[in-house]
């Protein structure tokens, strides 16, 4: 039988700390902030955890993740590409372009190498229109994966070069892992980590603890989904709302999780925070 692992969560600040779409937690080491982005609310947000401030900024397109390009330096997967923000002007600058009319950027990861992994869907989230690419030192996009519907799930394991990626779709539910580095011909001959089709809930957004165990988020399932290196279910954590999108770890030592939501239920759109037993491998 899976084991429930049972945390003490709390949300995190002001009113103006709600999302429509909440996505993309990241936490910044070097300041101590967290990072996330509101997909249907257009913006960008950063907590920062030493006094509760929450801040946001509108952005011009609709994003669809934010990563960390150095302390205070987001960049933010948007419908024309990936942008650097400027905390003190406002400003974006556009560093990858994607022209991809209909499509913007979802899920992204970056692995041990500081390399970006991004991927892109159709606004309508049409199947076999999205895919995941490699963003080369030239800043061009290398694509890895085609064919999918709702592309989420996005984690590098450097100790198994692993790529792992899901696809959310009510009618695929599937969480697969890659071994990107090989040759061209063989980039989408993916092999089937887990599925969540007998779960509450829907593979949304990932991350990696420092045992290689796979937290994803079960969104539209009120849980998250802990899972070994060999595709076993360990755990399952319950969340204060009824749709989590992704998980990360943050904290000194890695050793407690913020998790964001959409707009569902009595806490839904909030970032979530606990911390972890000492039974369980941080991040």
């Amino acid at each position: 039988m899976v084991k429930e692992l049972k945390l003490t969560f709390r949300l995190v600040g002001g009113a103006n700390a709600r999302t429509e779409l909440g996505e993309s937690p990241v936490w910044d080491p070097e300041t101590g902030d967290l990072w996330w982005v509101d997909i249907d609310g257009r913006a960008l947000f950063r907590y920062r955890a030493d006094h509760g401030e929450v801040r946001r900024w509108p952005t011009p397109e609709i994003p669809g993740f934010v990563v960390l390009a150095g302390p205070e330096q987001p960049a933010i997967g948007m419908q024309t590409g990936i942008h650097a923000f400027d905390p003190v002007t406002a400003g974006f600058e556009c560093l990858v372009p994607y022209a991809g009319p209909g499509q913007r950027f979802n899920d992204a990861t970056v692995d041990h190498q500081g390399r970006l992994w991004a991927a892109t869907m159709a606004l309508d989230a049409e199947p076999a229109k999205a895919s995941i690419y490699r963003v080369t030192c030239s800043l061009a996009l290398d694509r890895v994966v085609v064919g999918l519907a709702i592309p989420n799930g996005l984690a590098y394991d450097p100790e198994r070069s692993r790529l792992y990626y899901s696809d959310s779709h009510r009618d695929v539910q599937t969480i697969w892992i890659l071994q990107p580095e090989t040759k061209e011909a063989d980039r989408n001959e993916a092999v089937i980590f887990a599925t969540t089709t007998a779960l509450k809930g829907r593979p949304d957004g990932a991350v990696l603890s420092s045992d290689g165990s796979y937290w994803i988020a079960g969104v539209d399932g009120a849980e998250l989904y802990v899972f070994d290196p060999d595709g076993e279910l360990k755990w399952t954590v319950s969340v204060p709302f009824p749709a989590p999108t992704k998980v990360t770890f943050f904290g000194a030592g890695g050793r407690a999780i913020a998790v964001t939501s959409k707009n569902q239920g009595v806490n839904g759109g909030w970032l979530a925070i606990a911390e972890l037993p000492d039974s369980v491998a941080p991040g």
